[in-house]
């Protein structure tokens, strides 16, 4: 698509330096022009009727765009010079978003966001993996408080946009790995206790927003506090609803097993949502997982699989191993690793949601784990699904990361595909870590999947300054009002 888009310029220059070329032949040369009246001369009307002919598309304004709708990023950063059209056009939200939706369609082999501490002191690097590049790519460094101390809060991107976190600083970044930007979120509240964020996106207002959730601890007023930022914005603030004592206990217990297991939440359907676990409650919950809605900034609960149950999660306080959440083709999925488990020992199941209502959930797949995929995962401690790749012509693969403690503080980290029709599982990245910081021997992600975006990081000048005008708008019409 991009030679394409490349080949599509040259014609279109080609085309219009020969049209200048006959008109410029068929115009009479300066002498004649000079005995020539003024009246005889072209008007303004007509000067600007042979420009615009002459720059006419020889293309359809249709053709066009879907021409440019199939470019990667990279591509389109640097068509937005080609005229003043494409320049208003490319960046626009309504192109994005069409991007965005085309981009899934044609969706490209595994890609991987990669996080390594970069050469000079107190920056990080962030790479672009793949299998089909030998030689990974750097895309930018950002400085940090120290070179170990950022990760990955979510391990797939929330429509283009990935959510980092800097445990020294603390501070929370969003950047978009296409368009190689990033920004760093006010200052927040460090929590006493428990805390988990997540990045969501609003398809209304189109607006993205990281959520917090804080435990309290015992004899503080609130026991559970939920915080939005949007990005661009100058500081948190409470959650619109915030958190319902009905919903206080199940969140509790998600939040702690969310920063305990380095389980984050996920985003689908509008709506981020955290993992109960069932062992920190008394009764056996109905619901298993706690939802956030973006754009309502209300809480919910989606009813839990046929499998749930406290038995389920009796070792989690101390291992990582269980259930986690994933997202896979939109749909909203939870991963039951039953590798020690009885009598399923030696499976993966993921379950997905079929119904938000009726709280149905069916078996999507089952890995088995026998050969080369038992040798490559069986022995891992973490074994997460962090998504999918591929689409039904080319086929789909499960992409699966895996965790496994060597000694000290070194972790041994890889990323495979898995073909389900053909049950085979590919290598796509190892890589040896150092992270300083434990909680329970459970590390946080330095890589998550990459997914190409023309999405901003914050709200432009002039989003802020339409926002300004509509603000002291409602302010003059309240003061005319009394």
């Amino acid at each position: 698509a991009d030679h394409l888009a490349e080949l599509y310029l040259k014609v279109q220059l080609i085309g219009h330096r020969r049209h200048w070329e006959k008109t410029a032949a068929a115009m009479p040369s300066r002498s004649e022009a000079t005995k020539k009246t003024a009246e005889v001369l072209p008007s303004n009307k007509r000067k600007k009727a042979v420009i615009s002919s002459a720059c006419a598309p020889l293309f359809p304004d249709d053709m066009i765009l879907e021409v440019l709708l199939r470019l990667p990023v990279k591509s389109i950063l640097r068509f937005r010079s080609v005229c003043r059209s494409w320049a208003a056009m490319l960046p626009s939200k309504d192109f994005c978003s069409l991007h965005m939706a085309t981009s899934k369609m044609m969706p490209p082999a595994p890609k991987l966001l990669v996080l390594s501490p970069a050469s000079t002191f107190g920056s990080v690097a962030v790479y672009a993996c793949s299998p089909s590049s030998p030689v990974d790519d750097l895309l930018f460094t950002f400085d940090c408080a120290r070179r170990n101390s950022v990760e990955m809060v979510m391990p797939s991107p929330c429509c283009g946009l990935t959510l980092l976190y800097d445990a020294a600083a603390p501070a929370y970044y969003v950047c978009n790995a296409a368009t190689r930007a990033i920004t760093r979120l006010p200052p927040h509240r460090v929590p006493t206790y428990d805390s988990s964020a997540g990045l969501g996106f609003d398809a209304g207002t189109r607006e993205y927003k990281v959520v917090r959730l804080i435990n309290g601890v015992f004899g503080e007023k609130e026991t559970i506090r939920c915080d939005v930022c949007t990005p661009g914005a100058d500081r948190w603030r409470p959650a619109t609803g915030g958190v319902p004592f009905k919903w206080s206990q199940f969140a509790n217990s998600a939040v702690h097993h969310a920063a305990v297991n380095k389980i984050p939440p996920v985003f689908a359907n509008g709506c981020l949502h955290w993992l109960i676990n069932p062992s920190l409650i008394i009764r056996r919950p109905r619901a298993a997982i706690v939802s956030f809605s973006v754009a309502e900034e209300t809480f919910g609960c989606v009813r839990s699989p046929p499998f749930w149950g406290p038995r389920e999660h009796l070792g989690s306080l101390s291992q990582s191993e269980g259930e986690h959440l994933v997202v896979m083709d939109d749909q909203l999925c939870i991963v039951r690793d039953l590798r020690n488990g009885i009598p399923h020992g030696g499976t993966l199941e993921i379950w997905g949601l079929l119904d938000y209502g009726s709280g149905d959930w069916s078996l999507n797949h089952r890995i088995d784990l026998f050969g080369q995929v038992k040798r490559e995962l069986a022995d891992p401690r973490v074994v997460r699904v962090i998504g999918n790749v591929g689409n039904c012509k080319l086929g789909k693969k499960i992409v699966i990361a895996t965790s496994k403690h060597l000694v000290h503080d070194k972790f041994q980290k890889k990323v495979y595909s898995y073909d389900p029709s053909r049950q085979v599982l590919e290598g796509i990245l190892s890589v040896t870590e150092t992270h300083t910081s434990l909680m329970l021997f459970v590390p946080g992600s330095r890589f998550s999947l990459l997914e190409e975006s023309l999405a901003l990081v914050h709200k432009t000048h002039e989003d802020l300054a339409f926002k300004n005008v509509l603000k002291k708008l409602r302010l003059h019409l309240i003061q005319r009002r009394r």
